[in-house]
Parts: C-alpha cells; structure tokens; sequence
C-alpha cells in the first residue's frame, strides 16, 4: 500500500429519510478512512434528518439543508464541493460495507488502468440493515451495456444493473465524461452516466 492513500470524495443526497439516514452515514464514517471527503445534501428535510446530519458534522467536509431540484440535483451539487482523486455515492437509504473504502482505495493505487469499477456480488439490504440477498455479475463491458445487459427485464439479455452504491470512479474520468449528472432524468441518471463512462472507459468489477 501507498503511505498516502488517495483521497476519496462521497456524496449523499436525502430527503426526509430519518429512518435510514444514521445507519447510512455511520456505514461511511464508522470505516475511518484517513483520507476521505464525506458531503451530505439535505433537500430541506422536515423530519429529523438535520439533527442527525449536524451530529455528526466535524465528519463531514460540507452539508446543506435546502430546497433542490430532486436527487441528481443535490449530487451534482455536492460533488461541486469535493476534490477527491476517487469519487462516488451513497443514497440515504443505501449502506456501505465496513470494507469498501480500505479496498477500493488499495485497488485504483495498485491499478492506474483502472478508471471505474463495481462490484460483481451487489448486496441487497433490509430496512434494520441487515444483508438479505447477494447476487453475482459476471462481469461487464461496453459492448454488452449499450446491448442492453444491465437493463432490468431485457429477457436473456439483461445480466443484471451496475449497482450504484458500489461503483466508484477517477475524478479525471468524471471531468471528461462531461463533470455532472444529468438531472432531466427522474430516475435513470446514474444509467446515463455509466453510458457517458463506458464511451471514455471500460467498467472493472470487483469480486
């Protein structure tokens, strides 16, 4: 391992989800990765949200509480106020294994070719947080996504999505593949921009 792990930035855009949203940002925090950059967006919650948020604060590098344009929104928004080499993010109701921040910066410092990646076995929780079903992936590439693999309901063809919370990527990946997240989309935003990625660069997976 490098003495000096590189800096990893995550955004975590909520709204209203107090139910969740403690178990979410200790997934991240409770890692103590030395080197990260952690931003929580708010869309003016008025639950108990920002009282969690504020507790936990002096973790954090930047949050807000206030009206947005939805979700990818607040992320394009946050992600303005990051830095890091390896960027990603965490949805509210969406949780980190205590592993992934230690293994994801010891891989794209071992592997300059690598400028994204996922996981080939996505977790899918409950509401407590536990892990309730692992699935596996056998693999991706470009080719095969814009054939329609990783949509759901595509029949044979479809392998399975690229899970979101476990696809991290280069800061320069993300500034030539355009720097934000189209926010036009309600829900497909982190699809379209895996299709913007997969133009620059090949997706890695993670077992």
């Amino acid at each position: 391992m490098p003495k000096t792990l590189p800096k990893i930035s995550i955004v975590t855009p909520s709204f209203n989800q107090s139910e969740f949203l403690s178990q979410c940002l200790n997934s991240v925090l409770s890692q103590n990765y030395p080197n990260l950059e952690y931003v929580v967006i708010d869309g003016g919650s008025v639950d108990d949200s920002c009282s969690i948020i504020a507790g936990c604060q002096d973790s954090l590098r930047y949050w807000v509480s206030e009206p947005d344009g939805g979700q990818y929104d607040a992320l394009n928004k946050g992600f303005a106020h990051t830095t890091g080499e390896i960027m990603g993010w965490l949805n509210s109701d969406d949780l980190h294994t205590p592993w992934t921040l230690q293994v994801v910066a010891e891989i794209f410092s071992s592997c300059s070719e690598i400028e994204w990646l996922s996981t080939l076995f996505p977790l899918i929780w409950n509401r407590e947080g536990m892990p309730v079903r692992c699935s596996q992936r056998p693999g991706y590439n470009s080719k095969g996504f814009f054939r329609g693999e990783n949509l759901e309901g595509c029949g044979w063809d479809s392998r399975g999505f690229i899970q979101q919370e476990s696809t991290f990527w280069r800061r320069s990946l993300w500034e030539r593949a355009g720097g934000r997240i189209d926010s036009s989309f309600e829900l497909a935003g982190d699809f379209e921009l895996w299709a913007r990625f997969f133009l620059q660069a090949e997706l890695y997976g993670v077992a």
